[in-house]
């Protein structure tokens, strides 16, 4: 390659380089552009993630749920953790139903060979200056898929697992504005 062929490519490369940083940098009231932006609302800074309350059978999920949130939170958000006297918002929630269900059998042995874990919550983030839900939902469910068969012979907590984690990141990315 020659040197003017050379500086050539590079130009091309910074030029495009540059449209592509424009590009994304235009102000999102553009019709047709894009912006990468923070779409959590910003007038709150603290959040108070309370346990669930649960009204199944199966007691470790509550508590798992609600770790799993706040973990998310931390990761995700520009909110901070604070307990609930402290705190701007707070995040409630109710595991209303959890059930394993079978998603196949084995024709030989006629035992399960997929089963699904399906967890059911409702929950709202509270707004604690005025008492009014930023965002609530009911009925919000989330599933995983869990091998309990031999040779993989997962046991239920992995389904749990699974689910309690899909619902963490999906109750969080709820807490965006503009849905």
């Amino acid at each position: 390659m020659t040197m003017h062929a050379l500086r050539a490519a590079l130009a091309a490369c910074c030029l495009a380089a540059g449209a592509a940083i424009a590009g994304c940098s235009s102000g999102p009231e553009q019709a047709g552009a894009y912006a990468v932006r923070n779409r959590y609302p910003k007038e709150y800074r603290t959040i108070a993630v309370n346990v669930f309350r649960n009204d199944t059978y199966d007691r470790p999920l509550n508590g798992q749920l609600t770790e799993a949130i706040i973990k998310e939170v931390q990761a995700m958000t520009p909110y901070r953790i604070s307990s609930e006297s402290r705190a701007d918002t707070v995040l409630r929630g109710t595991v209303r139903r959890r059930e394993v269900r079978e998603l196949s059998k084995s024709r030989s042995t006629g035992l399960t060979e997929e089963a699904l874990y399906e967890v059911t919550i409702d929950w709202e983030w509270i707004d604690q200056r005025t008492g009014k839900p930023i965002v609530a939902r009911n009925g919000f469910t989330a599933s995983a898929v869990f091998v309990p068969s031999r040779p993989s012979a997962e046991p239920t907590e992995i389904g749990r697992f699974a689910v309690v984690q899909n619902l963490a990141t999906d109750v969080v990315a709820n807490m965006q504005a503009g849905w």
